[in-house]
């Protein structure tokens, strides 16, 4: 790397020099035309490069040659033919220079073209972009999830037989079958019942002598 500490100030003037060109020619004509002064000759030559379908570009190499720069003739028909073309490319600073000089003031027809032509290939993108997707149709459409359904829960069951209990047996009323017998003998008297509990029978016999009572049972 070459310090410039170390060069002689003549070769130290040459090589910012050339420094300064070779950035100059590395500067677009975009950022010269925003940086440069305008109708200065970079800003002009500028605005030339870039004059191609620009409107504003054209009426301003135009004027560039109407003011006579350095490097643009001041020729009638060289700024003439610029503000024409800018007034068909829609410049109404170019309408209003050629009305200003006297001449005719064209329609922006070319404008128009370039707007018809940037349609036409939208359109054309459109169409292209429709018989794609019907050369590729999508897939069914997916079907909608189903909500869910609420769980409800069931207890369950288990079946038990009710459980009869036993009804506990009652003793069976007493039931007494009164049988009477008489016997001729003096004043004795004999009366025998059958009484039966839980099924269990037996014969009960009261016998009275005299009006005394005794109970048996068989």
């Amino acid at each position: 790397m070459t310090r410039f500490s170390t060069l002689p100030r003549p070769r130290l003037t040459a090589v910012l020099v050339v420094a300064a060109l070779l950035g100059a020619c590395q500067a677009t004509p975009q950022l010269t035309l925003a940086s440069s002064p305008a109708y200065s000759p970079e800003w002009c030559a500028a605005a030339k490069s870039l004059a191609s379908n620009s409107g504003s570009n054209l009426f301003a190499t135009g004027r560039c040659h109407e003011l006579g720069i350095a490097g643009f003739p001041k020729e009638e028909n060289l700024y003439l033919f610029y503000y024409t073309q800018g007034a068909r490319w829609g410049s109404l600073q170019a309408a209003e220079a050629l009305a200003r000089l006297g001449q005719p003031v064209p329609d922006a027809d070319l404008q128009a073209e370039a707007r018809d032509r940037a349609d036409q290939r939208r359109a054309d993108a459109a169409m292209a972009a429709a018989i794609r997707g019907s050369a590729n149709p999508p897939g069914p459409p997916r079907p909608s999830p189903l909500p869910m359904t609420p769980t409800v829960r069931i207890p369950s069951t288990t079946f038990q037989p009710t459980r009869i209990q036993p009804t506990p047996m009652r003793p069976a009323p007493s039931l007494t079958i009164p049988t009477q017998s008489t016997q001729p003998q003096g004043r004795t008297t004999s009366q025998s019942r059958r009484e039966c509990v839980n099924g269990v029978c037996k014969t009960v016999t009261t016998t009275c002598v005299n009006g005394a009572c005794t109970t048996t049972s068989q």
